[in-house]
């Protein structure tokens, strides 16, 4: 096992971390190293490694599988991904694939925050995609019907780069939201929504669960969020457990052991490094946070995986 888990950028260089080398598929841009606006890359799982990760990416990653199966660990969760089932990444969140099937075959697209911006509001998308929210299903099963739809805005998409022409980038734009929206519609129709009730200041909680997610390291209090999106401690507080039904530190809290369960689980670090690495005074603080939370400590933990 690795000794920390990287966190990669989408970049030139990504292509090399899923892929094998680059392909003589024409599909997408399996055939080079190249993004879209240095933000977007579309492929199929030809050629992609039999084990990627575990790691962490700074972007999103949304993928369908056609034939065969390969498991996929989101998050703390484990999937098997086969003929239907569609899964997403969002940024920061852990990301493994491996078991992979020699006749396993799916189509995938990578994009950043920055890239779909003007069209899907980083301030929204997790209300508007739950899946997209480390408090979502990540994963699920599509019909029939449901698969050939997104399969078709695949090929839309890749149709589009290889004809190359004006607002490429626009086209992109609306076919990922396409594939959103049609997820979404089988989200639903499966009942994996929570029942909640869209709120005026919804984009409050969007945001301070996202800069959670950025800065849980560092930043342990409610006033320090508060701080950044501009309210008093005491109305961010109140927004967060009208709209959710936790309190705004149990959402620093889960992310913290989310962290913790993560390195326990998939590196070597002693629990004292583990520790300090997630900005704890000393490792009994950490056991007494971790067993608080889980009725078990770090090392016991580790030992059940």
């Amino acid at each position: 096992m690795p000794k920390e888990i990287k966190s990669y950028r989408l970049d030139n260089q990504y292509l090399f971390i899923h892929k094998e080398a680059i392909t003589d598929s024409d599909f997408g841009l399996d055939n080079t190293a190249e993004l879209i606006d240095n933000g977007f890359g579309i492929y199929s799982s030809v050629r992609v490694k039999n084990k990627i990760g575990p790691l962490k990416s700074e972007f999103y990653r949304v993928a369908m599988c056609r034939r065969g199966f390969v498991t996929v660990d989101c998050g703390l969760e484990t999937f098997t991904h086969q003929r239907n089932t569609i899964h997403f990444n969002f940024p920061s969140q852990l990301f493994s694939l491996y078991n992979k099937s020699d006749d396993m075959f799916a189509y995938y697209i990578l994009f950043t925050e920055k890239f779909i911006e003007d069209i899907l509001p980083l301030n929204s998308i997790q209300q508007q995609f739950p899946f997209l929210d480390y408090e979502g299903v990540p994963f699920f099963q599509l019909t029939e019907s449901e698969s050939t739809e997104i399969e078709e805005l695949f090929f839309k998409i890749d149709n589009e780069i290889k004809r190359n022409q004006k607002l490429l980038k626009q086209a992109i734009q609306l076919y990922i939201k396409l594939i959103l929206i049609a997820a979404n519609r089988s989200y639903e129709r499966q009942k994996l929504a929570k029942k909640v009730e869209p709120k005026k200041d919804g984009t409050v909680v969007t945001r301070f669960k996202k800069l959670v997610g950025q800065h849980f390291l560092t930043k342990r209090s409610v006033s320090d969020y508060a701080s950044i999106l501009a309210i008093t401690p005491n109305h961010l507080s109140k927004l967060v457990k009208e709209q959710s039904g936790k309190t705004a530190s149990s959402f620093i809290e889960e992310m913290l052991l989310m962290e913790a369960k993560a390195l326990l689980r998939h590196t070597e670090l002693t629990i004292s490094e583990i520790a300090y690495q997630l900005n704890f005074s000393d490792p009994s603080h950490f056991n007494k946070f971790f067993k608080k939370g889980t009725a078990l400590t770090p090392l016991r933990y580790r030992n059940q995986k």
